[in-house]
């Protein structure tokens, strides 16, 4: 813990006086920073946003709707204008389910199924009526700060909340012969670093690292559907401050790729990111639903974003759309790809 302790006194340092005059919008507590009311973050080497038209809903055409966001719980404003803007934008087109990508609740993640932080961060937060659907989870590294197994077991007791398991498989319908796939992976005992986990004195278990591997090759290699979508709070690709994951590449992508997965989805830098297509798979990075930081805009990016925002997908059986969008629902970026044809 000396390493967090004394980065916790130099930010107080720096930042006490703003605490005592306004809200800065820095959180600070057991060594977790994170921001969301002063708007600083910015994409360093930015690029012109590439024009992008969607394709309006084919008559007689089946669609599965979704949103999408990633380090969210941070129960403070940036959190609430996020939840307001995804509320706004499933009252538009409905959706079937959201997908939250970890870090569910900072600081450190719930104590246990009545923590308070489910109705402040959860329950509440996400009340719209077009919000009522089933949110499904994966854990993030701050989410095991305390009790992940706390947040499995909230799905006996939510309406909404949807963690079986700290990793799991779910099939979402788009018609009556085609499906997609959800593989969600609990990437933090499979994260090669484990830095944060370590200082702060966490016990992952590394027998659960193979035989989750073991799992995820067994679910995609059975798969029947259509559209195979893995999601996970840690990034592969990021042009983020964790930037490229290699343990994780390494680990993951040769699966990836012998069994044709179309899309991963993850968190856990805090922007909002479309990769170019890498050896013909989509990698979407969506960790700004609470909080934001810098993101370089790499040559491997089609579009980079911070300030925080969300994501909207639809799928049909030929066709994916990938919306961005700001804090506030203003549509930003959108990607269009006919099933399979996604480059390299």
């Amino acid at each position: 813990m000396k390493k967090y302790a004394s980065k916790v006194i130099t930010l107080v340092i720096v930042v006490v006086g703003s605490f005592l005059v306004v809200d800065c919008g820095w959180g600070l507590a057991a060594g977790v920073w994170f921001q969301d009311v002063v708007l600083t973050s910015s994409v360093k080497n930015p690029k012109p946003i590439p024009a992008f038209t969607i394709p309006a809903k084919t008559p007689g055409t089946s669609y599965l709707q979704f949103l999408l966001m990633g380090d969210p719980g941070t129960g403070r404003s940036g959190q609430r204008d996020v939840a307001l803007a995804m509320g706004k934008i499933a009252a538009q087109d409905s959706i079937s389910c959201a997908l939250v990508l970890g870090d569910n609740f900072y600081p450190s993640g719930v104590k246990s199924v009545t923590d308070e932080q489910w109705e402040e961060k959860f329950e509440r937060m996400y009340s719209a009526p077009s919000l009522q659907v089933p949110f499904y989870a994966v854990l993030g590294n701050h989410d095991y700060y305390s009790n992940p197994l706390a947040q499995v077991e909230y799905t006996k007791v939510s309406k909404r909340w949807r963690m079986p398991s700290s990793y799991y498989a779910f099939t979402q319908n788009i018609d009556d012969t085609t499906s997609v796939e959800f593989f969600c992976l609990d990437t933090t005992p499979l994260d090669a670093d484990r830095a944060e986990e370590k200082e702060e004195g966490q016990d992952i278990d590394a027998v659960r690292d193979s035989l989750q591997l073991g799992w995820l090759e067994q679910k995609l290699q059975q798969s029947t559907a259509r559209w195979k979508i893995v999601a996970g709070h840690h990034a592969l690709y990021s042009g983020g401050i964790h930037g490229d994951n290699t343990g994780l590449i390494a680990l993951l992508e040769p699966d990836f790729l012998k069994y044709k997965v179309d899309v991963y989805l993850a968190a856990h830098d805090h922007h909002l990111e479309m990769k170019k297509p890498i050896k013909g798979i989509l990698h979407v990075v969506s960790g700004a639903g609470g909080t934001h930081r810098s993101v370089t805009w790499k040559d491997d990016a089609l579009y980079a974003a911070t300030n925080m925002g969300f994501n909207r997908i639809r799928i049909s059986a030929a066709e994916i759309v990938i919306e961005f969008y700001d804090k506030d629902g203003n549509l930003k970026y959108a990607y269009v790809a006919n099933k399979g044809h996604y480059g390299s």
